[in-house]
């Protein structure tokens, strides 16, 4: 091998040994948490589409109430200048900026508050959701369908908002919460059957794929209607024929709106008046603004029905 030849393959490996020793340091490790700080971001959201974020936002819209949950949660109070008319949690969402109804988004007052970043959602009209985009403002589309799904949401949203270590505190605590829950459900002997009703005319029911189906199983029962695709109608033949010995329905529409006493209609309903659950009246009312939202207060709403559910 000649001089020459032999100061090359010397160099590459004193190159190749200070990569390793790099790689070993602790100064790698600091080396990696600060390029994670660095911007642009960027995530994948539930419509399978790179979101990319350029600087840290500061001035966030968003398009649904679940959202508008995640991003309070996220302790980015301040940064939120606008939410549609159905955002009513917490409070303070209702002194933000209104953009429009949940389905029917005002493109000139979203342009007109200058976001940097838009929080959109599944029942969102999805030609607004394009012209945001035209627009060159980022758009993360959540539309999470499980609990698995809404702790993707709250780490994304944490990641591409710079909140990434609130956001991991947050999913701890609820893992935690949702542990606790499902070692309890786990002792129950025999599990209820159970149903979510979500709406009475016609009666819409939750089914598998649904959080609510994922609720009624960690809490210890058995979703009645476990055999249907999302939420789907069921007419009262089938509940007859489901008999379940807990109902739990709906407060309202979900939508911050008309509110609807499903309780006295299940109460009254001579056709269903058979049915075990209404024979013990086991009907567990809750709020639908939590029952039917993709956020942190599902848990809260599982801890809530746990109890009833076990039957304690």
């Amino acid at each position: 091998m000649g001089s020459r030849n032999c100061v090359k393959w010397l160099r590459s490996a004193i190159f190749c040994i200070f990569i390793i020793f790099l790689l070993c340091s602790p100064l790698y490790g600091a080396i990696q948490e600060e390029s994670s700080l660095a911007w642009p971001r960027t995530v994948q959201d539930d419509q399978q589409q790179l979101v990319t974020v350029s600087s840290e936002p500061h001035r966030i819209i968003s398009l649904a109430p679940s959202n508008t949950e995640v991003l309070f949660a996220l302790g980015l109070d301040d940064r939120i200048v606008g939410v549609t008319d159905y955002c009513n949690y917490p409070a303070a969402a209702l002194e933000k900026d209104r953009i429009g109804g949940f389905s029917t988004v005002s493109i000139e007052k979203v342009v007109a508050l200058h976001p940097d970043l838009v929080i959109a959602s599944g029942g969102n009209n999805q030609e607004a959701v394009d012209r945001i985009k035209e627009l060159k403002i980022p758009v993360y589309y959540a539309d999470a369908r499980s609990l698995d799904e809404i702790y993707t949401t709250i780490e994304k949203i944490g990641y591409i908002t710079g909140t990434s270590e609130k956001a991991s505190s947050i999913i701890s605590n609820l893992k935690a919460r949702e542990e606790i829950v499902r070692k309890e459900g786990e002792t129950v002997s025999k599990k209820p059957i159970v149903a979510h009703v979500i709406w009475y005319d016609p009666i819409y029911v939750s089914g598998k794929g649904t959080f609510q189906d994922e609720l009624i199983q960690i809490a210890g029962g058995v979703n009645a209607f476990s055999d249907k695709n999302g939420h789907a109608i069921a007419n009262i033949e089938e509940f007859i024929s489901k008999n379940p010995d807990i109902i739990v329905v709906n407060s309202g529409s979900g939508m911050g709106s008309d509110t609807v006493d499903m309780k006295e209609y299940f109460m009254t309903e001579p056709r269903l008046s058979r049915l075990s659950a209404i024979v013990s009246d086991k009907i567990i009312v809750v709020d639908s603004d939590i029952a039917d939202r993709a956020g942190p207060r599902l848990w809260d709403l599982l801890e809530e029905i746990a109890p009833k559910i076990r039957g304690e």
